[in-house]
C-alpha cells in the first residue's frame, strides 16, 4: 500500500501512517526503509518520534531499543516489535498490510 513519497522520510528520520487500521513507522536509517508497529510494547511510545542509530531505533518514552530489520529487541529477548514490508517503487514508498510471520 502507497504511504508516502521517499522524500517525505528523509534519511535519519521516521513517520507514522496508517495502514489497515495500524498505525505503521517508516524509517529511513541512511536510505534504507524500514517498517515497524509504531506501538512500543513497554508502555506504548510512539517510536516514530523515537532515535534512530544505524539501524536501531530508541523509544522516546523509555529508551527500549528495537532493531529495525526484525523488530528484535537489543538488549534481550524481552519484547518485539511486529515488522512489515517496504518497497520502494520510484519515489513511492509502500507498506505490507499485515505484518511479517514471527
Amino acid at each position: 500500500m502507497p504511504v508516502a513519497r521517499v522524500a517525505d522520510v528523509p534519511p535519519g528520520t521516521a513517520k507514522a501512517f496508517v495502514v489497515a487500521d495500524r498505525e505503521i513507522a517508516v524509517f529511513n536509517a541512511d536510505g534504507a526503509f524500514y517498517a515497524l508497529d509504531n506501538t512500543c510494547p513497554h508502555q506504548g511510545g510512539p517510536l516514530a518520534e523515537g532515535w534512530i542509530e544505524g539501524a536501531t531505533v530508541t523509544c522516546p518514552w523509555h529508551a527500549w531499543c528495537f532493531k529495525l530489520a526484525d523488530g528484535k529487541m537489543t538488549l534481550g529477548d524481552y519484547a518485539t516489535v511486529e515488522t512489515f514490508d517496504v518497497r520502494v517503487e520510484g519515489e513511492t514508498v509502500c507498506v505490507s498490510r499485515t505484518p511479517r510471520p514471527a
